[in-house]
């Protein structure tokens, strides 16, 4: 009788107890298949766009404790061109400051609060991936000539307009410090997420730099207390600035103070976006051990078996022996039952993990904005060979391990004993 003879006679005796082992198997396969393959989808996404869209840095000339900035004022106008030409993998720098308004604006006979409202030039629409509801971003000569233009986001068209189609073109009146000043909408922008909203300071309102200043004034935003943000592509965070140090410190001297941060300086960008992509990980890390755990245990579940078969064979084993049969044959032959369980479980296993590896992968949205990307941006389509291989491989070891020891009994009892045992 073979090894799968005998398998599928054992499932014909206990038939619970084989399937109850299989399904085991199968849950365990699938948890692991799943877990491994959206943590390689997601870091692959992650590794992608990163080094697509790079990482959105501050660079602030100063201190900064907590929320209070304080400046050194060794920048001068040109820094941006300093940077710009000696940082190959530094672009879209942009001056971000806070706009010299008060946080009122007039709508008819109705005031608001604005939530968030900055300053900037026409080089932050690139920087931040901005996409556009309706309308454009302010050009350089919006900015040059301190236009009293605004973009303004989705929500606040909505709430002011009734939508983002509506509010383009229309004017706000806005406590400015020179008085309340009439401000056109030129650009409603799509809202972003919440994660990138407080990381990288994604204003509801955006004006040009300057914008509220009188044209006689001769003032720079660098003057101003703005802060640089740029996008670093390739380079880590660590790299950057280092990098951006050593230019800046060559042009302004050694004892140059300098803040470098992912996100925007007072606010724990860095951290939020590091903290959600671990929690990613550390999710799929988590379901990986759940799938090794559920895996160890429906292996126990064969050594029960076999162990059982073991004893209740007795006689056939010293009959085997008997007729020649040598040790390692009856270690090979129930090796091999306990294998069945974890192939054909494996096999099953898999089948569930392509099955529903969409659909699990749809409920990890929410944390995809919390790592500091779309959903859009991971494809989860079926689960990858290498995450396949590694959960059919460690079911097939654990049932060869817990196979192993019943098997291993077996053929070490004396053929007398088996014969003598059967006999009483």
């Amino acid at each position: 009788m073979s090894s799968f003879k005998s398998f599928i006679h054992n499932l014909r005796i206990h038939p619970l107890r084989g399937v109850l082992i299989l399904i085991t198997v199968t849950v365990g396969v699938a948890t692991l298949t799943v877990a491994m393959s959206l943590s390689m989808d997601i870091n692959h996404a992650l590794d992608s766009a990163l080094a697509e869209q790079g990482r959105r840095v501050s660079i602030f000339n100063g201190e900064i404790d907590g929320e209070k900035f304080e400046p050194q004022g060794r920048f001068t106008p040109d820094v941006i061109d300093i940077l710009a030409s000696d940082y190959e993998n530094l672009s879209d720098i942009s001056f971000v400051a806070e706009a010299w308004i008060k946080p009122i604006i007039w709508e008819g006979d109705k005031t608001y609060e604005i939530r968030s409202y900055i300053q900037t030039n026409e080089t932050y629409a690139e920087l931040m991936d901005l996409e556009f509801a309706a309308g454009r971003f302010f050009d350089s000569e919006d900015v040059e000539s301190r236009r009293p233009v605004v973009v303004i986001s989705a929500l606040a068209g909505r709430m002011l307009f009734g939508s983002p189609e509506d509010a383009l073109g229309k004017t706000v009146e806005i406590a400015a410090r020179t008085g309340v000043e009439p401000y056109t909408v030129v650009g409603v922008c799509e809202d972003v997420s919440d994660m990138e909203r407080e990381a990288y300071g994604i204003a509801d309102f955006i004006f040009p730099v300057l914008t509220g200043i009188p044209m006689g004034t001769r003032i720079h935003p660098i003057q101003r207390g703005a802060i640089l943000m740029a996008r670093v592509s390739e380079d880590n965070l660590q790299k950057a600035e280092s990098r951006i140090r050593s230019i800046l410190e060559a042009e302004y001297g050694e004892d140059l103070i300098l803040s470098v941060w992912e996100g925007i300086p007072n606010n724990t960008a860095a951290a939020l976006i590091e903290e959600g992509r671990r929690s990613v990980g550390n999710f799929a890390l988590a379901v990986s051990i759940l799938g090794f755990i559920i895996l160890a245990t429906s292996s126990i579940g064969i050594f029960s078996v076999m162990l059982v078969d073991v004893l209740n064979r007795t006689r056939d084993i010293g009959l085997r022996r008997a007729l020649g049969t040598t040790r390692g044959g009856i270690r090979r032959f129930f090796m091999g039952q306990a294998l069945y369980y974890s192939l054909i479980g494996s096999v099953f296993g898999a089948g569930l993990a392509f099955a529903l590896y969409r659909t699990v992968g749809s409920f990890l949205t929410p944390l995809f904005d919390s790592a500091g990307f779309r959903a859009s941006d991971v494809a989860f389509t079926v689960p990858g060979p290498i995450p396949v291989a590694v959960a059919v491989g460690a079911a097939l070891v654990f049932g060869a391990l817990f196979g192993f020891f019943p098997a291993l009994s077996a053929s070490r009892t004396p053929i007398v004993e088996c014969i003598r045992e059967d006999a009483a």
